[in-house]
């Protein structure tokens, strides 16, 4: 009897190993083995003869699970990894090439009050309430081995217009040193705001002299650059022909060379460091024409109260100089242009601009310092970050007035404004900018314009 009641404990030992998963089944198994052999209901003899069995289940359940990993990754090997930590990028597995879908939409909602500024002289004032799709941006970026590519078009004024669209190719130079150079169209090499990124702006508009004649932004041609492989130093020079439009440059464009170089002589982290930077440019006659006009407070408002033309236009130089100092949650930049303008019939123009900004994070973020410029910065909080930002800006231009060569236009510009970052790729921004003093046409006006403006982005 205790032999049947053995050989049936035995029979239902092994058909427990049989249907229960071996790795959670084997374990309890032989603890109940253990107590079985203990009590003398079963032998020594059986409790090992069970133990190798489920030694030798587990095995085979190993080697099974071995053998499908296996399989799987043979089967995977060659699939691309797809990653969505605020973008969507597709990539090789050995890093030999990835692509990713890239864009940005840009809804703005503005309240404009000129203060009178157009009283008299026939122009509507171009107040009022109104919306704008600022920037509407879609295209694509990536890299084949040392080589990169990006194209992106903005749809936002009905037409595409091109942004980017070149073929890069870098490499390192030494352990500490890289290199690359961009051909097709891409900013030149001039200017820290003119070069800074829409979707990292700390204000809904950049300053007066950023991304205009004074500081221009894209153009076609070729851009080389040579930095420190953390970028604590870097060197790009450009050599441009015009932007392109209408899938070509025009051969009247002035041709440009520019050169730009940044260096952090202080850098404790990336949230504690101090960057200067200075750029120099020189322009071509072209088609022997030359005009800066700028908005006063609003982009919806169609009216540019300044507005300087260069008469008999032979050429022009320029020089920026920019300081960025990030602490913690506080940050300051400065950048200064100054832009000469030749004339082979009056005396050379000079146009100067400047603006002084300072931002602070609420919420303990950092303004996010990479590459030598801005980027995106990622809320510490579920609840998002909030900034508080102010800016300083001043713009002067001269122009022939009387027959001599005197101020024609000049502008005081202040902005106070609060950023909300809910998420790394959404941003929403309230700004109000008021100018002080305005002087057009080389006489001072009592106007002072003023706008509240009011955007939400997103971007990717």
């Amino acid at each position: 009897m205790k032999l049947k009641t053995s050989a049936m404990l035995i029979a239902g030992a092994l058909l427990g190993a049989a249907t229960l998963p071996a790795q959670a089944n084997n374990e309890a198994m032989l603890d109940l083995l253990k107590v079985l052999r203990d009590k003398g209901t079963i032998s020594a003899n059986d409790y090992d003869m069970l133990k190798n069995a489920a030694a030798a289940d587990k095995e085979m359940a190993e080697a099974e699970k071995a053998e499908m990993k296996k399989e799987v990754e043979e089967a995977t090997a060659n699939m691309p990894e797809i990653t969505t930590d605020g973008k969507l990028v597709v990539a090789d597995k050995k890093g030999n090439w990835e692509f990713q879908p890239i864009g940005r939409v840009m809804w703005d909602a503005l309240s404009v009050d000129n203060d009178g500024l157009y009283d008299g002289t026939g122009i509507g004032d171009n107040e009022g309430r109104g919306t704008e799709l600022r920037r509407a941006r879609l295209g694509f970026q990536g890299s084949i081995y040392d080589w990169s590519y990006k194209f992106e078009a903005d749809f936002a004024g009905g037409d595409a217009s091109i942004k980017d669209a070149y073929v890069g190719y870098g490499n390192n130079l030494s352990d500490n040193i890289k290199w690359g150079v961009k051909l097709g169209q891409s900013h030149i090499a001039f200017g820290y705001n003119t070069k800074a990124s829409s979707k990292y702006m700390s204000f809904i508009d950049r300053p007066f002299y950023a991304d205009s004649a004074l500081s221009p932004a894209r153009e076609s041609g070729a851009v080389f650059q040579i930095n420190d492989k953390d970028y604590r130093w870097l060197l790009a020079t450009s050599f441009t022909s015009g932007a392109i439009d209408a899938g070509e440059t025009d051969v009247d464009d002035a041709d440009t060379w520019a050169i730009r170089g940044s260096f952090v002589p202080f850098m404790q982290d990336s949230k504690h460091l101090l960057q200067i930077g200075a750029g120099y440019l020189n322009r071509g006659n072209g088609d022997g024409t030359f005009r800066y006009r700028q908005r006063a407070v609003s982009h919806i408002t169609s009216e540019r109260p300044i507005d300087t033309s260069v008469a008999g236009y032979d050429g022009s130089t320029a020089f920026t100089a920019d300081v960025l100092g990030i602490y913690g949650p506080f940050h300051a930049l400065a950048e200064y242009v100054d832009y000469s303008a030749e004339s082979n019939v009056n005396s050379d123009q000079d146009f100067t601009g400047y603006s002084v900004e300072a931002g602070y994070f609420l919420t303990g973020e950092s303004y996010k310092w990479k590459k030598g410029y801005n980027s995106g910065v990622s809320p510490k909080s579920p609840w998002g970050a909030w900034q508080l930002v102010a800016r300083f800006e001043n713009i002067e231009t001269e122009g022939v007035i009387g027959g001599s060569v005197q101020t024609e236009d000049e502008a005081d510009k202040f902005t106070f404004g609060i950023n909300y970052i809910p998420r790394k790729n959404l941003r929403l921004m309230l700004n109000y900018d008021k100018i002080t003093d305005l002087t057009v046409n080389g006489v001072d006006t009592d106007a002072e314009p003023s706008a509240l403006k009011f955007r939400a982005q997103a971007f990717w």
